[in-house]
């Protein structure tokens, strides 16, 4: 009742068995004879509705955990019995090469929400940024005066995904945690100190205001994210991600023009302190291209580093970027690695075939994109490899090869 989505039927199967016994998984046996629920995992099947559609089961489902799922089957997992991941490994290509990996750009606390909480564990957790919001009701986002869920992290959870990014064959040498949502500056400071504790301090981050919701960057706010950059020390290695979104925003900014210049302004403000202090900016941007190279042109000296985050415009404003900025890098995330990408001659592929190997950055923009065969699970630092791989396809070189050139430029 409260989904903004639409739902279609899907006819309920008999005989298939989608889900593991608990029974038998806790006791080792099980009195239903037959049992209509696997006992080994080879005798999950999916139902036909589902077939060939990319994540079913590989997300816990947010709407069962509170109590509000009334799918049945449904595409998400219902308990930690019913998830099916794909265990970790790497791309055959590398199973026989020593490499170093490194993520440049994950949310990590939204990963650990997103494993614990499921796929839209921001349901009545995340405020909704819309001006009018065209749901009437329905919309997944907090809306005063409605009680916010809370949705806490805690230590063993992220010790949890350490061991599963460490156990991936290579090296780990670190990953840069964007902090772009205010409600999360204390979560960052956090995840530093467990990355010290657990990962050998190669847990980086940034801090800034998403263009989504721009208007949350108060004076206020500005010092709070300094003064986190200042608790993380040398772990703070940038400021972002920011810059623009016209996308998420377009039917605000269609009601009111305003909004655009205004986000602007935001834009502007934040690639200043990036430039004053002498921190990398990583910047967002969607369907914004020209608005945001007027930006970056009229405040960021030619001479600053800059990461154009998870780029997916032109091929012309990237080799603008690219030439006026010498330090100027793009992100590539998990989506390179997708059918509709790897066999287009447009896009992303043609933009990754134009990008220099001295100009790339790695990222999985965890929890989200996560790259083939992992696609419909939370994406994380693990990752990686896959994205190297899908790079290496369409530049016609090997994945050692871009993850060499690419955490050469990381560091």
């Amino acid at each position: 009742a409260t989904c903004q989505f639409a739902h279609v039927p899907v006819d309920k199967e008999e005989n298939i068995k989608t889900t593991l016994c608990a029974q038998f998984w806790r006791s080792g046996s099980c009195a239903r004879k037959p049992c209509p629920e696997a006992h080994r995992k080879e005798e999950l099947e999916t139902p036909k509705a589902f077939l060939g559609m990319p994540g079913f089961k590989a997300c816990l489902c947010t709407f069962h955990i509170v109590g509000e799922c009334t799918d049945d089957p449904c595409f998400n997992a219902h308990g930690e019995l019913d998830v099916r991941r794909l265990p970790m490994a790497v791309p055959r290509s590398l199973a026989r090469e020593e490499f170093m990996f490194s993520d440049a750009h994950v949310h990590l606390d939204h990963v650990l929400y997103s494993r614990k909480y499921g796929a839209y564990w921001f349901y009545k957790n995340q405020t909704c940024r819309k001006i009018k919001c065209p749901y009437d009701g329905k919309c997944m986002f907090l809306h005063p005066p409605q009680e916010r869920q809370l949705r806490p992290v805690d230590v063993s959870d992220f010790q949890e995904l350490a061991a599963e990014i460490k156990a991936v064959h290579g090296t780990f040498a670190g990953c840069v945690h964007n902090c772009c949502d205010i409600g999360d500056i204390e979560t960052a400071v956090r995840l530093v100190q467990w990355g010290r504790e657990f990962l050998e301090g190669k847990v980086y981050v940034t801090f800034g205001v998403h263009p989504s919701t721009f208007e949350d960057f108060t004076p206020e706010v500005e010092q709070r994210l300094k003064a986190a950059l200042d608790e993380c020390g040398k772990q703070a290695v940038g400021w972002g991600e920011c810059g623009l979104d016209y996308y998420r925003r377009s039917d605000d900014i269609e009601d009111d023009p305003s909004v655009r210049e205004r986000m602007q302004d935001v834009f502007r403000r934040q690639a200043l302190i990036a430039v004053r202090r002498g921190l990398p900016l990583v910047v967002h941007s969607r369907d914004a291209e020209e608005d945001t190279l007027a930006v970056l042109y009229r405040v960021v000296p030619p001479t600053h580093p800059v990461h154009l985050h998870s780029f997916m415009g032109s091929v012309k404003t990237l080799n603008e970027f690219l030439r006026r900025y010498r330090n100027g890098f793009m992100g590539v995330a998990g989506v390179v690695t997708y059918d509709g990408v790897q066999h287009h001659q447009g896009g992303l592929s043609e933009l990754v075939r134009a990008l220099p190997l001295d100009r790339l950055l790695l990222e999985t923009d965890g929890p989200f994109m996560a790259p083939s065969p992992y696609r419909g699970e939370e994406s994380h630092p693990g990752h990686i490899p896959w994205v190297a791989d899908g790079v290496a396809k369409l530049k016609n070189i090997t994945a050692a090869e871009v993850l060499a050139a690419a955490h050469a430029n990381f560091r």
